[in-house]
């Protein structure tokens, strides 16, 4: 289950953490906004690790040009499947991210998109599928940016070691806006995001890599239709 916290309670914990209780020389929303640094910094330790736990999937209707506007939280892409029969059922996964060597030999052409690539800010299709087509697009988003969010908002810290990484953390630059030793603080942070490392990688090691067997050969329909090979 994941460790939710609520962003006022947080605030309040990371005060009393490096002793700030009734200091209104620090406002709440400064320590907001250090406090959402500290959770990018814990998503960004956990999604480097490939553990796959904050994901998300976008529905792309394509509209006949190759390239479609990425999620405005993407940060990178796991996969993008095309969907069989409409918005249900099964799904084909299209190959990628196209080297952009093979950038060529993809131009131009049309049909049942079985390539993704990543072009500036955009996900683009190849080869370019007709309008009016499904597909799903699975990726990583961003960390959220809770320096403006509501007190009320749930704040997914993901464990005991995630909640203690952000709180000593804020704790740190508290302290490095007084007078009292960072010292403890900078050790308690590091420590649990160790932990916090330690757990994603345990997670993504029993998520290891196997070869997909499909039933059909996708690849050899596509290279036969269009007489070409990457």
């Amino acid at each position: 289950m994941p460790r939710k916290i609520i962003l006022a309670t947080l605030v309040d914990r990371c005060r009393r953490r490096f002793a700030a209780e009734g200091d209104t020389q620090i406002e709440d929303a400064e320590i907001q906004e250090w406090i959402s640094e500290l959770v990018g910094e814990l998503h960004t330790t956990v999604d480097e690790k490939g553990a796959r736990y904050f994901e998300s999937e976008a529905t792309i209707v394509t509209t006949g040009d190759v390239r479609q506007p990425l999620p405005d939280d993407h940060l990178s892409t796991i996969g993008v499947d095309a969907m069989v029969n409409g918005e249900t059922g099964p799904r084909r996964p299209l190959h990628g991210p196209l080297p952009v060597q093979y950038r060529s030999r993809v131009i131009g052409r049309t049909g049942p998109a079985c390539y993704w690539a990543h072009e500036g800010t955009d996900l683009a299709l190849y080869p370019v599928p007709a309008a009016g087509l499904v597909y799903r697009h699975l990726y990583v988003p961003q960390p959220p940016d809770l320096s403006t969010a509501p007190l009320n908002t749930a704040v997914d810290l993901i464990d005991i070691w995630g909640e203690k990484m952000v709180l000593w953390g804020v704790a740190s630059i508290g302290q490095h806006k007084g007078s009292t030793s960072q010292v403890r603080a900078v050790d308690e942070c590091q420590r649990a995001r160790e932990q916090v490392e330690y757990w994603a990688c345990q997670r993504a090691l029993v998520a290891s890599t196997s070869r997909v067997v499909d039933d059909f050969d996708w690849d050899e329909l596509f290279c036969r239709h269009h007489d070409w090979r990457l």
